[in-house]
């Protein structure tokens, strides 16, 4: 069942509900104040029968031996109100006499109370084709009166409100299941593009599918979130194919110079000695430029480095590390200014940001040239001695095998600048570059410092 239909069952339903409670209310509050002004009209001509001395019901009944039976019963026919029956009974509870063309039911409690002359019941009753509202009152000294009403016609008045509270709660229910199915309908017309939408997604794999306009109801959020969520995964896709051309390319260099070198080797296997190990060297290099590369691809292409926790790092001393190993691996002179600074991060992330932006400085530092690296409260900066970044390149250097044309004939991918980025927004930074005045490009790594109270605490 769709979500329209639920939504018209739904209201059908609560109408309906609504409709039938009002119905019998109202039906049964007619009922009973119908039978009230009966009953009252049954009591209003039972009260003349209730002369403490029985006189009035003597001359009525012909209990009177002066009196005969039915003698004055005609007379008193117009007395009463039209379409009141009179019928009398004896105290065994026999019937005496009575004004109308059917005899009344005599039942058990008639029949006492008619022996004791004190009492009352009123009851429906339905003697042939007719219903009758039938008040029985003793009178005295013995002997009780029958007072009747046609209740057939309140029966069909009764009857024919039902009909009409019937019609009027299928037609509710009905007019509110259409109401529903409308308000549903245009309530809902945007899930169902939406649901279109993302059906076409699945179906084809296109992402650039037309969303519906967005509103500020909860159907215009799902809208604007599912466009938000499209646009991500196509900039997403984008941006792997990218990758993976540019892997394409960038590997198939090394991979050549790799193959080259292999079939030298295979093709002039009298090679002198010194040959040989020059090519030897060559491999060795360019297989760790590749197995560099590759992981460097892998991080990238995967946009997390790994499961490391984020931990509370003291930012100075991880740079302490990183500058001594660096030292030592290279040879370079390389300085550290720092002041404490604590961050929260992943300490490997930012030692492998921290050691590229080293070595992309050590790399255009001519010997023996220092690289300098200052460590202030929620930043490292990495000063170079090289020829500075042009301005038309500093908007480019962090993107993903970019080498501007002074980087082209240095040694590298192109990748360790953009997983310095990657590493700095991950961790709620950014990384900047300029040129120093003094000569040399400067890049900042920078990020959220925590507060000196959270570390002691």
């Amino acid at each position: 069942m769709t979500l329209r239909a639920r939504i018209a069952l739904a209201m059908a339903v609560l109408t309906g509900a609504t409709a039938i409670f009002v119905a019998v209310t109202t039906y049964v509050a007619t009922d009973q104040r119908v039978r009230s002004e009966v009953d009252q009209s049954l009591e209003s001509a039972a009260r003349r029968f209730q002369d403490p001395d029985g006189r009035q019901a003597a001359i009525l009944c012909g209990t009177n031996p002066t009196t005969r039976p039915r003698t004055r019963m005609p007379e008193l026919i117009n007395e009463y109100a039209d379409g009141i029956q009179i019928q009398c009974i004896g105290p065994k509870g026999e019937f005496l006499s009575g004004t109308g063309s059917v005899l009344l039911p005599i039942n058990d409690r008639d029949k006492r109370i008619a022996a004791s002359g004190i009492g009352s019941q009123t009851r429906t009753v339905r003697v042939g084709d007719k219903v009758l509202r039938v008040e029985t009152v003793g009178i005295q000294p013995n002997g009780a009166v029958q007072i009747a009403r046609d209740y057939g016609e309140t029966n069909r008045v009764l009857a024919s409100l039902r009909l009409w509270l019937v019609a009027i709660v299928v037609l509710a229910a009905a007019a509110s299941a259409l109401a529903g199915w409308l308000i549903a309908r245009r309530a809902t017309k945007p899930l169902v593009q939406l649901t279109d939408a993302a059906e076409e997604v699945a179906n084809t794999g296109r992402l650039d599918v037309d969303v519906p306009s967005a509103g500020n109801d909860e159907p215009g959020r799902l809208a604007r979130a599912f466009s938000t969520m499209l646009a991500a995964l196509g900039q997403s896709r984008d941006q792997q194919q990218q990758l993976v051309q540019d892997a394409g390319h960038e590997l198939r260099t090394p991979l050549t110079s790799l193959r080259t070198n292999v079939e030298t080797l295979q093709r002039y296997p009298d090679l002198p000695e010194e040959t040989r190990r020059t090519i030897l060297d060559d491999l060795e290099s360019e297989t760790r430029e590749l197995g560099a590369l590759v992981d460097e691809l892998v991080q990238l292409a995967t946009d997390t480095f790994d499961d490391e926790p984020e931990e509370l790092v003291a930012l100075d001393q991880l740079t302490l590390r990183i500058v001594e190993r660096a030292r030592r691996r290279t040879g370079r002179d390389i300085t550290l200014t720092s002041s404490p600074s604590t961050i929260e991060g992943r300490p490997r992330d930012l030692a492998r940001a921290i050691s590229n932006l080293i070595d992309n400085a050590a790399k255009f530092s001519e010997p023996p040239s220092a690289v300098d690296v200052v460590v202030s409260p929620g930043s490292v900066s990495v000063r170079d001695r090289g020829p500075g970044v042009a301005v038309e390149d500093q908007g480019h250097v962090f993107d993903r095998f970019y080498r501007s044309a002074l980087a082209r004939s240095k040694p590298g991918s192109g990748l360790g600048l953009a997983i310095v980025d990657q590493t700095a927004k991950a961790h709620g930074g950014a990384v900047s570059v300029s040129n120093h005045p003094d000569g040399g490009a400067v890049f900042t790594l920078a990020l959220p410092e925590v507060p000196t109270q959270t570390v002691a605490d």
